[in-house]
């Protein structure tokens, strides 16, 4: 995502006791009436519509825009015989700004759908739209849509809710975009009413074109499991036995538009959540390279806040203070704690010190889970924070995450992550194991890519964060005790 002045939390706080050592039930707090809600201006919204793309961002939709007239005439020609879609890809790790060019892109198509002044115009009185197989993030595009009166509420759709409704109806329509393209279904689901094989696959018979956002390393679960190293779930290459290469486009965003760090960081980030290898902690963060940056008055030097804690009670308190003073300011979790939609609260638990309650289910809340007032009292989970931007993400490595000292790298236990419905087994899981840890690693690459402004992990498991901690010393060539 781009830089952006990010609006203060402080103009909609609440008084809140704050004690994260309580076993009280945590204190409520009053429902934002309607009128206070419309005033209030959300920063994901205007993450997604108040931005200048940039450069390569605008190369990239005015390509898309021109690949989909092309198609759209080609498809609706009369004297043709062929009718097979175009298919346009965008690729990108998190934090490249792939949906803010997606929601550029959409809000131009159903512009020219309707306000054309080229009555001759293939876009004119297109059927488009949006989908998102993300609850916070669709309703966060209904949000949008109200700032356009040519946007209906009716164009944003999950993908199941839409495949049923156009194949009930018989009806093809012209542009399909979908963001978040790797929580598609790869296979059936019928306990959703999703009966096909594939979303993707399906929602390219129903569209001239579709346009996807598409990265398999935020794959989070079995059922919408995409990776074309082990031919586990499905794989976009899907698509090329459908669709002729003449009719089908991948491009993709390199620049981190999100978090705001020097690429040793982002290679910290890459490393450990990729690789699963205990990286080097980055030289442009320790204190002495900082102090130099700021007395040579380094104009270059990159802002930004990363720190390995020791103490989860004291990483929270931190955090807490940063959120007095940026807002949003989140503590996030891997799903390593008992969670159930039950409506009680669970706890996430770390030490003597740090006992808060995972984030309630609130899907009646008018403000995304990072923007409400009441979420600085809470965990969020990899499901919460996806397709969000924080200021400060204090980034929880749960039980499933520990350390292997023979080959000093991370271990990851998949016995211990909670999330047993992201790993029910589906028949085009080949290697199921491979694939849990691989799932544990993805929501450890989409929580650590949140924080804009900076970055606090603390590990759970003991060893692995005196592992953390001995990176931080001047001198590693200093021997690492597991028992000490």
């Amino acid at each position: 995502m781009r830089r952006v002045s990010y609006i203060s939390i402080k103009r909609i706080t609440m008084t809140l006791d704050r004690t994260y050592t309580t076993k009280k039930e945590a204190p409520k707090f009053k429902r934002a009436k309607k009128n206070d809600v419309q005033q209030i201006e959300s920063a994901a919204m205007d993450k997604l519509t108040n931005v200048k793309l940039s450069h390569e961002q605008q190369k990239l939709k005015d390509k898309i825009i021109g690949f989909t007239r092309k198609q759209l005439i080609r498809y609706n020609a009369k004297k043709t015989t062929e009718h097979s879609p175009g298919f346009f890809a965008i690729h990108g790790d998190a934090g490249t700004g792939k949906s803010v060019v997606l929601n550029s892109l959409f809000n131009d198509f159903e512009r020219l759908s309707t306000e054309n002044e080229d009555h001759n115009d293939v876009f004119v009185g297109t059927k488009n739209y949006l989908v998102v197989n993300h609850p916070e993030m669709l309703k966060l595009y209904i949000r949008i849509c109200k700032q356009f009166k040519y946007i209906k509420r009716s164009s944003l759709e999950r993908p199941t809710s839409l495949i049923n409704k156009l194949l009930k109806d018989n009806t093809l329509v012209d542009i399909i975009v979908v963001d978040e393209a790797h929580l598609l279904a790869t296979s059936k689901d019928p306990f959703k009413k999703f009966y096909g094989d594939n979303h993707m696959v399906e929602l390219l018979a129903l569209t001239k074109v579709l346009i996807v956002v598409y990265d398999p390393k935020q794959s989070l679960r079995m059922g919408c499991y995409w990776d074309g190293k082990l031919k586990n779930g499905s794989d976009i290459s899907v698509i090329e036995n459908i669709v002729p290469e003449a009719r089908r486009y991948h491009e993709r965003l390199e620049k981190q538009f999100r978090v705001a760090a020097p690429p040793d960081v982002l290679n910290w980030i890459k490393t450990i959540s990729e690789d699963a290898k205990i990286p080097d902690f980055p030289k442009s963060m320790k204190e002495d390279y900082v102090e130099t940056n700021d007395k040579n008055n380094n104009k270059d030097s990159v802002k930004y806040d990363f720190k390995i804690w020791n103490d989860c009670g004291e990483m929270y308190e931190a955090l807490k203070l940063k959120n007095e003073e940026f807002g949003q300011c989140r503590v996030l979790c891997t799903y390593d704690f008992p969670y159930r939609l039950d409506g009680k609260d669970y706890f996430v638990e770390c030490g003597k010190n740090f006992r808060v309650r995972w984030d309630r289910y609130q899907p009646r809340a008018a403000l995304p889970w990072s923007e409400r007032a009441d979420s600085i009292d809470e965990v969020g989970s990899v499901y919460t924070i996806q397709g969000f931007d924080l200021n400060y993400a204090a980034v929880i490595l749960g039980r499933s995450i520990g350390y292997d000292s023979v080959n000093d790298c991370l271990k990851i236990k998949p016995e211990l992550y909670d999330d047993r419905a992201g790993f029910t087994k589906k028949k085009n899981i080949l290697n199921p194991d491979t694939v849990k840890v691989q799932i544990i690693l993805n929501s450890l690459n989409v929580l650590l890519t949140r924080g804009v402004k900076g970055l606090y992990i603390y590990a759970y498991d003991p060893i692995l964060r005196k592992r953390l901690n001995k990176s931080m010393l001047e001198d590693e060539s200093i021997s690492f005790d597991e028992t000490s």
